[in-house]
This record gives structure tokens, sequence and C-alpha cells, in this order.
């Protein structure tokens, strides 16, 4: 009877077999588009996973032991096997569609309205997560992740920027229905949970002083512009955010949106511009985020008194 084995990790597996094939780390990682550092870390997760060592490790080079030797020979006939496969799974004409992860609020107001440009712009097929902050790409089976650079990125992942952030207060059309820029300080903060300081940075980045006007708190920015559309008050977002409601009439922006100091980037865990499919999707959305931000960054959309 066979006993089942519990598999370890595919990027440990890889890692392995190429650092064996070359002999070395520094090619392996080449290979793979990693870091030397981040190899290492793969194989000696492998050797944890296996309750053995793979290696004799000497001064200046590793070398493969006896037991190591002869896995690593089984497992480059086992990928060989998997990229013919896969090569000739894709000589059919099928391609599978990129896997996006993308904030909530951004997937929600900018990118699921701009699917239909992206297929006719590229011709690219998309499956679109909606999540936020660090990611696991192997566990989440994402291609890229749409991020806004705040926290710390993971320095074996690699990094396309798209663009600058900038936020700035929107309301609905009623509530300055006067013409009075200033009409936007008599009305309820509407702040969020997901950057509960935005409000104090954006007064701060504009040279206005803080106001004590009432304060509304919601989780979610999606849900700080839906408050503001039924006019709660204002809400303060990204530009990406609120453009395509600014358009729509549904919303508009009585100050400047200013920028913040922090980035939008796309993430991935190989190297994008290696990627057709995915050095295509990263061009596309940045130019897309640029022409946004150049049409919307100091602008006023409603004349101070």
């Amino acid at each position: 009877m066979r006993i089942p084995v519990r598999l370890p990790s595919l990027n440990a597996l890889r890692s392995f077999e190429a650092a064996a094939r070359h002999e070395t780390l520094q090619a392996a990682a080449d290979e793979l588009h990693v870091t030397h550092g981040a190899v290492s870390r793969q194989i000696r997760q492998l050797e944890d996973e296996l309750g053995e060592e793979l290696f004799i490790r000497r001064a200046r080079a590793n070398v493969l032991n006896d037991r190591g030797r002869a896995l690593a020979a089984k497992l480059h006939d086992v990928f060989q096997d998997l990229a013919q496969a896969l090569e000739d799974f894709h000589r059919d004409g099928i391609i599978p569609p990129l896997s996006i992860s993308c904030e909530p609020t951004l997937c929600l107001k900018m990118l699921i309205p701009a699917l239909g440009d992206l297929k006719r712009d590229t011709g690219l097929d998309v499956k679109v997560f909606a999540a936020g902050g660090p990611i696991d790409f192997e566990k989440d089976r994402i291609d890229l992740a749409i991020r806004r650079e705040d926290f710390r990125v993971d320095r074996d992942l690699h990094i396309y920027p798209l663009c600058d952030e900038a936020t700035g207060p929107v309301v609905t059309p009623m509530l300055v229905a006067d013409g009075k820029a200033d009409s936007l300080f008599r009305s309820a903060q509407l702040h969020t949970m997901t950057r509960p300081d935005a409000w104090k940075q954006w007064l701060s980045l504009s040279g206005l002083k803080r106001t004590r006007a009432p304060k509304l708190t919601f989780e979610h920015f999606y849900l700080a512009l839906q408050a503001a559309q039924a006019g709660q008050g204002a809400a303060l977002v990204s530009v990406f955010m609120a453009a395509g409601d600014i358009e729509a009439g549904l919303l508009v922006a009585p100050r400047r949106f200013a920028r913040d100091g922090t980035r939008y980037v796309c993430l991935s865990s190989a190297n994008i511009a290696q990627d057709d499919r995915k050095r295509a999707f990263c061009t596309w959305l940045a130019e897309r985020m640029n022409r946004t931000l150049e049409k919307f960054v100091d602008r006023e959309t409603v004349s101070r008194p």
C-alpha cells in the first residue's frame, strides 16, 4: 500500500532543482528572478519539511549530498514534463486569465468599470479578487496585486510603479449648490477606518486648518463614498476612487486633490518585465491612472467665492 506524502512547497522544490542544476544559488536566483537569499530560504524550508539536509555546506560552496543528488535528478525530469505539458496545453490556444488582486474600493470604483476597455485595448482576460495589504501569491494563486504602497513590501517581490496617490474631499453637488467651495467645511467629515488620518493629512497638505465639523466614520471607502452621494457629508478619498462618480455628475470635488507622498504599484512574485501579459496589464493600468491624475489633481470642480 502506497503511503500518501504531503508535498512540499512548489517554490521550494523549484528553488532546490535550479540550485542543484546550476550548482550555485546565485545562478538559480537569476533564473527564477528572485534574490540569492530567497533561494537559500526556500531550500532551508524544503530541508525542514523533508527532515534532512540535501547539501554538504562548505565555506565557499554548497555541494549536493547523495540524497540531494538523487532527488534533484528526479525533480529535473518532473519539471521538464510539467513544462512540456503546459506548452502542449497553451498550443491549443487556451490561455488562462490573469488573476488580479485589488484593494476593494479601488476594485469597485476604478478597475471593474474599466474591464471592457482593458479587453479592447490589450485583449487580456482577467479574474478579479478584492483584497488589500500583504498577499501570499502562491497560496492565493494571484498573478498581480494592485496595492497602495503603504506597507512593507516583501523584498522578494517584483514591483511595477503605477502612479502617485492623490486624495481630496468629494460631496454630492447639492451640498455646494451655492457655488462656494467653502460650503464643504459646513458638512460632516466622513472618515474611514482604512485611513483614519486622511482628513488630517489632506488639510495639512492643502494649508488649511482643522475644522470642528461633525464626523462620521465608516469601515471602508466605498461606504464613505455612498454616504457622500446620499448627502451625509464630505468623504476624503483617493482620486482614483472618485473620478468615475465625478465624471458621472454624482459627486463634485470642491477643493483640489493633493498628492500624499504614497503611490500605487503592481506586485508580482515573478519578474513582470519578462511576462508579456503582466507587462501589458501594468503598462495599460499605469497609463490610465496617470491620465486620471493629470485630469483631476489641482483641478477645482466648484469655484471658490
